[in-house]
């Protein structure tokens, strides 16, 4: 399939294992609902750029913009950072 809610229904329903990014399905698998396998499997990383102009100068807005994705979607991103509870996590 090339739709992850669909991959998502399908693995809910049984139907066999997925590999999803983690947004789909961390609240589920937090729930009991699905269980993560094969957890040392790395799949390939994927990129987000931010693409400006070549500046010694950049500006506030742009600057805070790239601040927030990096910090939003960086090594841990935000779906990660939640415990069962829905409680941001002190584990690392």
């Amino acid at each position: 399939m090339n739709n992850g809610l669909a991959e998502r229904e399908a693995a809910l329903q049984g139907l066999g294992v997925m590999l999803s990014p983690t947004f789909y399905v961390g609240e589920m698998i937090r729930e009991g609902r699905l269980q993560a396998v094969l957890t040392d499997y790395k799949a390939p990383e994927t990129a987000l750029y931010a693409i400006y102009p070549e500046r010694r100068y950049v500006s506030p807005e742009v600057r805070a913009c790239i601040d927030f994705f990096a910090q939003r979607f960086g090594p841990e991103p935000y779906w990660d950072r939640f415990d069962r509870g829905g409680h941001e996590s002190t584990q690392k």
